[in-house]
């Protein structure tokens, strides 16, 4: 009778287990960094991420003007966040004769730290178009709002933050809180996209509804969009008193916010805004230099009245710019036939009256500029 011999197999010692735990730990973090960047680092999930979300409108922003059809004529493009009001069709339309075409890409809560990345990724060589429109609230460097501290940017900023971008993206922020956020988040995209990707899992016939909407129908839908009517008539302020008489419609909302922007007092100039303005809309301007493209900046309509309270110019790094070549800066009173009450829906807005007379003071200074 013959009896199988086996060979014996001695257990892994510890110092033979490690190389195979660390094989695997590697292999692990291998698929991990496949799988984050094959779907989170390109345009995959960017493409079917929640369409309203900041992520998906910046990013349907971006690629709808991508997608528009051009005219032959040369392309002006605005950027801008929410008090942005252009309409390139009213522009369009009213300029027909012009040998310009107007488009816009402005995300309503964006910044310029924002747009700085957004033009980077639309024009890239800088070459694409005869003149940016760079909106500000004013050529003065006025402290009231921590703008560079703002962590939304990094959720806006998803789509095109590249890993190469991180180190200085993440270093702008004041706060070591928030630098860390922003590293964090734009490394690991999957982390910051993680409410989205549940909400993608549980509902994801819905999503892709609005996801097929978006890809066929948001550029023509936003390009035609009719802006609200409403309006502030009827407001009046009494500024000695600290009073705002309120039309009858407005809500509890609408005057929290009334007071908040028009009653405030006027903050001071400490340094802050300036600093962030020359860093990324310096960036702006370093990134068209040489190029044919002017940077034509603007003071948007300060309101639906104008507060009493000026400020105490210590620096305005807007007219800074105006040095460079390629920079112009329209006449800070161009807009002030726009700041009734009856042309905004609250402080900050306008209106669609409001807007369409903006786009269309807008659309023929910038044309005057370039030269007809």
């Amino acid at each position: 009778m013959i009896t199988a011999i086996r060979p014996s197999v001695e257990p892994l010692s510890g110092e033979n287990r490690r190389p195979h735990l660390l094989g695997r730990l590697g292999l692990v973090a291998l698929i991990f960094c496949i799988a984050e960047g094959l779907i989170f680092h390109t345009s995959f999930y960017p493409s079917i991420a929640e369409p309203g979300s900041t992520a998906g409108t910046l990013y349907w922003r971006l690629q709808n003007e991508e997608n528009r059809q051009r005219s032959g004529k040369k392309d002006i493009l605005a950027i801008g966040d929410s008090r942005m009001a252009f309409r390139p069709r009213i522009a369009n339309e009213g300029n027909s004769a012009m040998a310009y075409s107007f488009a816009t890409i402005a995300t309503p809560g964006t910044t310029p730290r924002c747009w700085y990345y957004m033009l980077r990724e639309i024009d890239p060589r800088a070459r694409r178009y005869s003149a940016i429109i760079l909106p500000v609230d004013d050529y003065d460097d006025e402290d009231w709002e921590d703008i560079a501290g703002r962590v939304s940017d990094l959720y806006y900023l998803l789509p095109i933050l590249r890993v190469s971008d991180l180190r200085e993206f993440s270093m702008s922020y004041p706060a070591n809180a928030a630098r860390w956020e922003a590293f964090r988040g734009g490394l690991l995209k999957g982390w910051s996209y993680r409410r989205d990707f549940q909400d993608l899992l549980v509902n994801h016939e819905r999503r892709m509804l609005e996801v097929n909407w978006t890809r066929t129908e948001s550029a023509k839908s936003f390009y035609n969009f009719v802006w609200t009517t409403n309006s502030l008539k009827g407001m009046s302020v009494d500024w000695a008193a600290r009073k705002i008489s309120y039309p009858p419609d407005t809500t509890e909302e609408q005057r929290r916010v009334l007071n908040n922007v028009l009653l405030r007092g006027t903050a001071p100039q400490v340094g802050y805004l300036a600093a962030y303005r020359r860093k990324w809309f310096g960036k702006i301007v370093e990134h068209y230099r040489g190029s044919h493209t002017r940077l034509i900046f603007l003071r948007l309509p300060r309101g639906p009245v104008v507060r009493p309270y000026p400020v105490v110019k210590k620096s305005g790094s807007i007219h800074e710019f105006a040095s460079h070549p390629q920079v112009a800066l329209l006449d800070e009173h161009l807009f002030d036939e726009l700041e009734h009450p009856e042309l905004f829906v609250d402080s900050l807005h306008m209106n669609g009256p409001g807007s369409a007379r903006f786009s269309e003071v807008l659309a023929a200074e910038v044309a005057r500029i370039l030269g007809r």
